[in-house]
C-alpha cells in the first residue's frame, strides 16, 4: 500500500521506466526518478532538508518545477507553490507566514527578506545513490497554497500526502480515455492546483507523456500542436471559449456556417445512413488545428459555458468539465461523457471516494455546494475560525452555488458572494449574465456585479470590448442577447474598456477589484 509521494513516484517510475515523460526533453520516467533523487540529495545535505520544513517553488513551467516538487515532498518537506503573478512582497510574506527554509527559484524571482534563495534550474552533480526518501506518512502536508491574502490570517491550504494520492488513484476511473504513452499539453501553470493535477497527477499515474510550455501564447501552442500532436489538452474556459470565437469566424468568413451547423445537426443521421465522410469533412479540418490526435479536451479553473462544451462534442471531442477547488485537491466533481472499461457510461460525478450534494436549495434546486471524502484538506493551516465556518459535519462548505441536472451533471451558478439580490428577491447569476453576453464577438470579458442605480439594486455590467467597438454597439448587442433571458435580469446599465478585465492566474474575472475600480471612477459609465 503507497502510503506517500515518494513511493508513488517510484512505483510508477519503475513500472514504466523506459516510457518518455518530459516528451519536448525526451526524458523518460526513469530519468525523472533520477533527477528526482539528485535534487533531493543536495535538498538534505546542502540545507539539511527534513520531514516538517517548507520549500518554497518559484518558477514557470519547467522540468525542474517537477523535480523540485517531488524531492521536497519525498523528503517530507511541505512545497509552498508560490504563484509567478504576484509581486515580490506577496511572496516574502507568504515564505514569512509558512516559516520556510528555502526558495527554489529561477533567478528573475529572487527576492530579499524571506528565505534563502536558490536557482532552480542549476544542475544537480550529486549521486542519487545517497538518495533516502523521509519517513513520510499520509497524514503528512505535502504542499501548501494560499488561497487568500498575505496579511492578517491568510488561509493557507495544506494538502496531504494522502489527498494527492487519493487523487492519483481516483484518476484510475478515466484510464479508458487518457491511455498510457499518450501525450497531455502542459501549459496550465504548475503552482495551481489545475497545473499540479494536469501537469503532475495524470502523466505520472497515467502513464503518459507531458509536454511542458512556459508561455501562455496561442502562436506558441499552435506550433506545439503541429510538431507534436498532443492528445489530451487541459485548459481554462476562456481559452477553449476563444478557439470557439476564432473557428466560427474563420467558417462564417468562408461563408459556410449555415452548412456546417446543418451537418453538425444531423451528423448521427449522416452517419447512420453511411454519408459519414460529410461530417468528417467538415470537422477534420478543427481537428487539425489541434495536431489531428487530440481526442481529449479539459476545462477547469472556472465554468464551462454548455454551449462551448456542446460545440466541441458535436465535434467528435470528449470533455471533460472539472469543478474543484485547491481546498479540494482539484477535481471535485468532472461533467466527463465517455464509456468506461467495463462498457458502461460515465456522464458526471466525483472521483471515487468523494460525494458532493446541493445544501438548502431553493426551489430552482439552487444551492450551496457542499463536498466531503478523501480528496478534502484537512482543514486550512493554524487558522482554526477559517475552518469552523468552512465545515459543517463532515462537509466543506465550498461558498459555491450550484444544482444538480437531470442527467446528474453539476451546473455551477456561481460564487454566493457575488449573486446580485434584486429589491423585489430575485437573484440574478453574474455567471449566466456573463456566459450570454460574451457569445457576442465583440466582448472579450465580462464582469457582472451589485450595484446601486438612482436607489435600485441592478446587475451592473463592466466589458471588456474589441478595439473600436463604441457603447452604441455595445447596448444594441445587450438588447438582443437580453431577449434570451427573463426581463428581471436583464443588464441596461453598464462600462466597457478596451484593456484587460482584472483576473486570477485561472483567469477568473476578479469580481471585488471590478467593483473597487467602479467606485473609484476608472470606468466610463454608460446607464440608459
Amino acid at each position: 500500500m503507497v502510503k506517500n509521494m515518494y513511493e508513488m513516484l517510484r512505483d510508477a517510475c519503475t513500472e514504466n521506466k523506459d516510457r518518455i515523460f518530459f516528451v519536448r526533453e525526451n526524458e523518460t520516467f526513469a530519468d525523472l526518478l533520477t533527477n528526482v533523487k539528485k535534487r533531493a540529495v543536495l535538498l538534505a545535505q546542502k540545507w539539511g532538508i527534513k520531514r516538517g520544513d517548507t520549500v518554497a517553488i518559484l518558477s514557470i513551467n519547467t522540468p525542474e518545477f517537477i523535480k523540485s516538487y517531488f524531492a521536497i515532498t519525498s523528503l517530507g518537506a511541505k512545497a509552498l507553490m508560490l504563484d509567478t503573478g504576484l509581486c515580490s512582497a506577496e511572496h516574502v510574506s507568504m515564505m514569512k507566514h509558512t516559516n520556510c527554509k528555502l526558495a527554489l527559484a529561477q533567478k528573475n524571482f529572487f527576492c530579499e527578506g524571506a528565505a534563502e534563495m536558490f536557482d532552480i534550474e542549476t544542475p544537480d552533480t550529486t549521486n542519487p545513490k545517497d538518495f533516502k526518501p523521509g519517513d513520510v506518512n499520509k497524514c503528512d502536508i505535502a504542499q501548501l497554497s494560499f488561497t487568500s491574502g498575505t496579511t492578517s490570517k491568510p488561509k493557507i491550504v495544506g494538502l496531504t500526502h494522502a489527498n494527492l494520492i487519493a487523487l492519483g488513484e481516483g484518476m484510475q476511473m478515466y484510464n479508458s480515455v487518457l491511455r498510457p504513452g499518450d501525450i497531455v499539453y502542459g501549459f496550465l501553470p504548475l503552482y495551481h492546483i489545475y497545473g499540479v493535477v494536469v501537469n503532475i497527477m495524470v502523466p505520472v499515474r497515467l502513464k503518459m507523456g507531458l509536454l511542458l510550455q512556459t508561455v501562455l501564447n496561442p502562436r506558441e501552442f499552435l506550433e506545439d500542436f503541429k510538431k507534436y500532436r498532443p492528445h489530451a489538452i487541459p485548459a481554462v474556459p476562456r481559452v477553449w471559449e476563444g478557439f470557439y470565437k476564432k473557428i466560427i469566424e474563420g467558417i462564417k468568413e468562408k461563408k459556410k456556417y449555415t452548412a456546417f451547423r446543418i451537418i453538425l445537426g444531423l451528423r448521427g443521421v449522416l452517419r447512420a445512413v453511411g454519408l459519414g465522410f460529410i461530417v468528417k469533412k467538415v470537422t477534420q479540418p478543427i481537428h487539425d488545428i489541434f495536431g489531428g490526435r487530440v481526442y481529449v479536451l479539459c476545462s477547469a479553473g472556472a465554468t464551462l459555458k454548455p454551449n462551448i462544451r456542446k460545440f466541441y462534442e458535436a465535434l467528435g471531442f470528449v470533455v471533460g468539465d472539472c469543478y474543484g477547488l485547491t481546498e479540494t485537491t482539484g477535481p471535485a466533481n468532472f461533467n466527463f461523457d465517455f464509456i468506461m472499461a467495463d462498457g458502461t457510461r460515465n456522464i458526471a460525478g466525483p472521483l471515487p471516494g468523494n460525494e458532493i450534494k446541493i445544501h438548502n436549495p431553493d426551489k430552482d434546486g439552487v444551492g450551496e455546494i457542499w463536498v466531503r471524502g478523501n480528496l478534502v484538506m484537512d482543514g486550512y493551516v493554524d487558522n482554526p475560525e477559517a475552518n469552523a465556518a468552512a465545515f459543517e459535519d463532515g462537509w466543506f462548505k465550498t461558498g459555491d452555488l450550484g444544482r444538480i441536472d437531470s442527467k446528474k451533471r453539476l451546473v455551477v451558478k456561481g460564487r454566493a458572494k457575488q449573486i446580485v439580490v434584486l429589491d423585489s428577491g430575485k437573484n440574478v447569476y453574474p455567471d449566466e449574465l456573463e456566459d450570454l453576453y460574451l457569445m457576442n464577438a465583440e466582448i472579450l470579458a465580462a464582469a457582472v456585479v451589485e450595484r446601486q442605480i438612482r436607489g435600485k439594486t441592478v446587475p451592473y455590467a463592466v466589458f471588456q470590448v474589441e478595439p473600436g467597438t463604441t457603447v452604441a454597439r455595445v447596448a444594441q448587442l445587450l438588447k438582443l442577447s437580453n431577449l434570451k433571458i427573463a426581463p428581471y435580469k436583464w443588464v441596461h446599465h453598464f462600462a466597457i474598456t478596451e484593456a484587460e478585465l482584472p483576473q486570477t492566474s485561472a483567469k477568473k474575472i476578479k469580481h471585488f477589484e471590478i467593483k473597487n475600480m467602479l467606485d473609484a471612477g476608472e470606468f466610463p459609465d454608460r446607464s440608459e
